[in-house]
């Protein structure tokens, strides 16, 4: 088996268990929340998304961090009742949307693939 597929199986049975356990997906969801949280007001604000998203990208050594236009899809996307904020449930739901498209991309490329 390579260390890929290892990988792979490996990040497919974490999500799995954190999909499937209510207390460990509520659990993971608030330490991604504290980490964001920086002025730990309760809630997130651009500059913390903005700078949340800019340390993803340097941990996965991409050189340049997403433009403002990104940063605002994103931020949008996150923010579901148009507070200008993002609560702690709203970034849980957007976590699970993640997790769950993770999940299912991670199975995709654990499945053979089919010679046509």
């Amino acid at each position: 088996m390579s260390n890929e597929q290892e990988e792979l199986e490996s990040t497919l049975e974490a999500l799995s268990v954190i999909l499937g356990d209510e207390e460990t997906f509520d659990h993971v969801c608030k330490e991604v929340f504290k980490t964001i949280d920086v002025d730990q007001s309760g809630s997130l604000d651009k500059a913390e998304i903005k700078s949340f998203i800019g340390n993803i990208c340097q941990e996965m050594g991409m050189k340049n961090n997403p433009d403002e236009q990104v940063i605002k899809e994103v931020f949008a996307e996150l923010d579901e009742d148009g507070s200008d904020d993002v609560s702690h449930d709203e970034l849980k739901e957007f976590l699970r949307k993640l997790f769950e498209a993770q999940k299912e991309e991670v199975e995709k490329a654990l499945k053979p693939q089919d010679k046509a």
